[in-house]
């Protein structure tokens, strides 16, 4: 893989992370990541319904080590992560820039 992928792997791998700590210090707040997928239900192609759908089951069953997974299947999950409304835009912006000085593309 090359180095921007690797940074982009790594800057949503963070973001991810943030989100579900952020989820688990503030319950609320699954309501607002569940109100985005049911938007993404809406508007989305359904090929993409199945990784809706097991995102939903993750929420449900608070199984967040899936999408912290360091296999393609994880990468995948992130790469289709509803977690936006989880984090502040300070917190995202944090992240982002942490990884600007590592080659990203953002």
């Amino acid at each position: 893989m090359d180095p921007l992928h690797q940074v982009s792997d790594l800057q949503s791998l963070l973001l991810t992370r943030s989100a579900i700590d952020a989820l688990v210090q503030q319950p609320g707040l699954a309501a607002a990541v569940r109100s985005t997928l049911d938007h993404w239900d809406r508007v989305a192609p359904r090929d993409s319904q199945p990784l809706r759908d097991e995102w939903r089951d993750i929420l449900l069953n608070q199984q967040f080590d899936r999408a912290l997974a360091l296999t393609d299947h994880g990468q995948q999950l992130r790469q289709a992560s509803p977690l936006g409304r989880a984090l502040s835009p300070a917190r995202r912006l944090e992240i982002i820039r942490s990884c600007k000085g590592r080659n990203s593309n953002t």
